[in-house]
């Protein structure tokens, strides 16, 4: 087994000789991380914004908290700002290509973005994906600064859990990967 150990500059065990980790080492130790793959929703209507996103985590179970990680120059830190909330809708195994449309820099935005996702609207004012694995409706209770994004802390206000339960879509080494059972 080899192990690349890259420290901080100051982290214990630190050496003069010892060089930082760069973005490109990050991202690809990351990217052993499995995770699941999301679109983030604010708004409805011609104020809709949507991205994807697999930095999401459920925070606390009392009261309800979810953690999204957004881009701090991106529109949708904006939409949720104004909105004062957002939705988190799950995406199954068979939407790879959802997730490949709001991943991309000309993702949908607005009425063509609603329509893109199903068109369903939550009672939060958020745009539900009538597919999704599920999908949870939140306020937003914190925001904080984490480098080049912005952490939301979301009080979960309602879920809304498909039936029948279909498999999650999982991002895993930069494509997409199925779970086996």
């Amino acid at each position: 087994m080899s192990t690349h150990v890259a420290r901080r500059p100051g982290s214990p065990g630190d050496s003069a000789a010892a060089p930082e980790p760069d973005a490109t080492v990050f991202r690809r130790a990351m990217g052993h991380l499995p995770t699941g793959v999301t679109v983030i929703t604010a708004g409805s209507g011609g104020a809709t914004e949507a991205v994807t996103a697999s930095s999401v985590t459920s925070v606390s179970l009392d009261p309800l908290l979810v953690l999204v990680s957004i881009g701090a120059n991106g529109r949708l830190r904006g939409a949720i700002e104004d909105a004062g909330g957002f939705a988190v809708n799950v995406l199954a195994e068979d939407q790879a290509e959802l997730s490949a449309a709001f991943a991309a820099r000309d993702r949908p935005r607005g009425l063509t973005a609603q329509e893109r996702l199903g068109g369903r609207v939550g009672d939060s004012g958020h745009v539900l994906l009538a597919d999704a694995v599920f999908s949870l409706e939140c306020r937003t209770e914190h925001c904080y600064p984490g480098g080049d994004h912005v952490l939301f802390l979301g009080r979960v206000g309602a879920v809304h859990v498909a039936d029948p339960v279909r498999p999650p879509l999982i991002h895993h080494q930069g494509g997409y990967a199925a779970l086996r059972h």
